[in-house]
């Protein structure tokens, strides 16, 4: 699966849901990853995207 991931798009996803306020729907996304796809992706996040996954980690 991590070859036919576009990390891109996954993270453009991520980061505006993230911005409309659907952190439980992000959260799940990233839940949904394997960790070598989060490692790839977690550049692309935006700061805010990572609050998001921060907050539901605390």
């Amino acid at each position: 699966m991590v070859e036919n991931t576009n990390f891109e798009k996954l993270a453009a996803v991520m980061n505006k849901t993230s911005q409309q306020g659907k952190g439980a729907f992000v959260k799940m996304l990233w839940d949904n990853q394997p960790e070598e796809v989060r490692s790839q992706l977690t550049p692309l996040l935006s700061s805010a995207t990572l609050e998001v996954l921060d907050q539901f980690s605390a």
